[in-house]
């Protein structure tokens, strides 16, 4: 889910509203920057393909002027495309070739800032106004959201059914704004006693945004009406802004002192984490989706795309991962199917001048396989029998061993569904061919068969003569270097004491009873069975 996407959201201080300006300013780099990049294009391209664990798509479309990514969600992006040198709303479905263009017939400009599911939120200009809008993946199917007493407004979030944006009223106060799909479901969010608010964002029947209290911008939260209003805003901040919701979580930002901050919320204003990154300066957080978040920081000077996984510690700097050519960079959506993380921006592509939609995709998890197979085994009757996997991919594993191709019950042997198999009390019974299945939360492989093989050797017992090394001593259960000395000891012995630890056969065959004479087919028989080892 992708709760809005956008920094180039509704500036009160221009004319046409269009903070795609602002962003345009951000991202623009200095002419000096753009001639240094074709010498550095090749590099970055070295170093983009070094990280192989995300992949970076250029989603701009062939022909067009400039185009935004603003939210991703389902296998979707949207934002929009300059067209004749006008912001059409667009789709796409992971490549630049997909655009589909959802602007309006007659209108002057629109743009897509949420999409989930099959429809898209936005705007478009009517009558040189902007109006909250919906789509359902054509340009045909748009809905104009306006509200009958408003002079603008724009659609900010979309998530089951419901949107969240901004009005403005003729007044021209802002008012956080809730529909369901009409113009006429509009629902004024606006707090009692602030000076004006916005909805950004959208879900689990929660709207986020901000109001402005007491001259202060504070971070919001509503559940449907304006009586529901939450502050948000953390202790010490002077300033404080909510971009993004899912579940149940909240990002935006907070400024202390004179530096904003990438934050994430759980509901209440003292449950604010700081996001911001070491040894940035600036930092802010558009989405969230599925724990991970997405925004940017500035670095150096220079803004970077970012993910966070809850903390500032786990940001992943994305300008890292930029087609050649490109420098700075802004995330703007975020969406994660379970075995994916998506995120959808701009990138400024500094050889071409202008700003391009990206996809950065990367694996949230490798499927398991079987890195070191299981050995085969050779074990005597009563002994210990293990079989061990090494699991590759992303863990957590689970484990099940089988036997002949049926699983072990973990009930009787809990090493059964643990990387090594502990099998005790070997018996005829137990020889076969062992396999583990293991799995992670992207799927699963089984190992090669291991054959377990129990000796059955009915003279093998005539090795263990001895415990202790002492002659004579009754069997210990283990076959060593005692049993053998025990032996040697024996047989120089010889006929004359008939020491029966060395009259072990008759005829030289192993197994059979002792004949009363000591000799070489006695020597035989034990060094066989001390071999085999049981």
């Amino acid at each position: 889910m992708n709760s809005k996407g956008s920094t180039m959201f509704y500036s009160r201080t221009t004319s046409d509203c269009s903070a795609t300006n602002v962003t345009s300013v951000v991202l623009n780099a200095t002419t000096v920057m753009r001639q240094c990049v074709v010498s550095l294009a090749l590099l970055l391209t070295v170093a983009s393909s070094a990280h192989a664990q995300w992949t970076v798509t250029n989603l701009h479309p062939a022909g067009a002027g400039d185009s935004r990514g603003s939210a991703v969600s389902g296998g979707q992006q949207a934002g929009a495309a300059q067209i004749g040198g006008v912001f059409h709303a667009g789709l796409w479905s992971g490549t630049a070739a997909s655009w589909v263009d959802l602007h309006p017939a007659g209108l002057l400009r629109s743009f897509v800032y949420a999409t989930n599911g099959t429809q898209q939120a936005g705007y478009a200009y009517v009558s040189n106004q902007p109006h909250a809008s919906l789509w359902n993946g054509t340009a045909a199917s748009w809905v104009d959201l306006h509200p009958a007493s408003s002079i603008q407004s724009y659609a900010y979030a979309n998530v089951g059914g419901q949107q969240a944006g901004v009005a403005r009223t003729t007044s021209g106060d802002d008012r956080a704004s809730l529909w369901s799909g009409t113009a006429a479901s509009w629902v004024n969010l606006h707090p009692a006693g602030a000076f004006e608010s916005a909805a950004y964002a959208i879900g689990g029947g929660q709207q986020a945004g901000w109001a402005i209290v007491g001259g202060v911008q504070h971070a919001s939260l509503w559940t449907g009406t304006a009586a529901s209003w939450v502050d948000l805003h953390p202790a010490g901040s002077n300033l404080s802004w909510v971009y993004g919701i899912s579940g149940a979580q909240q990002v935006g930002y907070a400024r202390f002192g004179g530096v904003l901050r990438a934050g994430l919320w759980t509901g209440t204003a003292a449950s604010w984490v700081d996001l911001h990154p070491a040894g940035a300066t600036f930092s802010q957080a558009y989405a969230v989706s599925g724990g991970w978040q997405a925004g940017y920081a500035v670095v150096a000077g220079v803004q970077h795309a970012g993910v966070w996984n809850g903390t500032a510690a786990s940001w992943v700097d994305l300008n890292s991962y930029q087609p050649g050519g490109f420098t700075s960079t802004q995330a703007n959506g975020v969406a994660s199917d379970g075995t994916h993380l998506y995120v959808t921006g701009i990138g400024y592509n500094a050889i071409a001048n202008r700003s391009e939609a990206l996809l950065w995709t990367r694996p949230l998890c490798t499927a398991a396989s079987i890195a070191t197979q299981p050995q085969a085994a050779t074990i005597c009757p009563s002994g210990t029998a293990t079989f061990s996997v090494v699991a590759s991919g992303s863990g957590p594993f689970t484990y099940q061993w089988r036997k002949n191709t049926v699983a072990i019950n973990t009930a009787t042997n809990a090493s059964a569904a643990m990387q090594t198999l502990t099998l005790t009390g070997i018996g005829p019974a137990d020889a076969g061919n062992y396999d583990c299945t293991v799995g992670n939360t992207c799927g699963s492989a089984t190992s090669n068969p291991a054959a377990l093989t129990v000796i059955t050797c009915g003279g093998c017992s005539l090795a263990d003569i001895a415990g202790g090394g002492e002659l004579g001593n009754q069997p210990d259960g283990t076959i060593d270097g005692t049993d053998f000395i025990a032996f040697v000891n024996s047989f120089g012995i010889g006929d004359a004491g008939v020491d029966p630890a060395a009259d072990v056969a008759g005829g030289g065959d192993d197994g059979l009873q002792p004949d009363g004479t000591i000799d070489g087919s006695d020597f035989i028989a034990f060094i066989n069975a001390f071999a085999v080892g049981c």
